[in-house]
């Protein structure tokens, strides 16, 4: 199958998971919640792929699927939003996102890279 085809699909299921998500709850929560657990699942499978090669399967769960789940579009005009609220709640809000989503993809990745976080020192 083509390339361009696998992603399309993945992001085509990605938006439409998001979308279903998003409209659960009308708070910015939600974006929290979709853009920390794509995070997650994103290092998730980034580990598990550094050691399985299945090229069409990572382009639609990967940059398909959870880059259409987790966009950054969506974040940015939040973010944006809210700093013409509030600058310092904006500022707070988008550099507390981006380590959150940071941190939790870290721990995907290194959970299924099958190494610990910390050795216990």
């Amino acid at each position: 199958m083509k390339n361009w085809l696998v992603v399309f699909l993945g992001g085509s299921t990605g938006a439409t998971l998001r979308f279903f998500v998003q409209s659960l709850s009308n708070t910015s929560i939600m974006l929290w919640f979709v853009n920390i657990l794509g995070s997650f699942l994103l290092g998730c499978l980034n580990g598990i792929f550094i050691k399985r090669n299945h090229e069409s399967l990572k382009l639609f769960l990967t940059t398909g699927m959870l880059g259409a789940f987790t966009t950054f579009s969506t974040f940015s005009q939040s973010w944006f939003m809210l700093i013409k609220e509030n600058f310092v709640l904006g500022i707070i809000y988008g550099i507390s996102m981006t380590i959150c989503c940071y941190i939790s993809a870290f721990i995907g990745y290194r959970l299924m890279k099958g190494e610990r976080l910390w050795n216990g020192s």
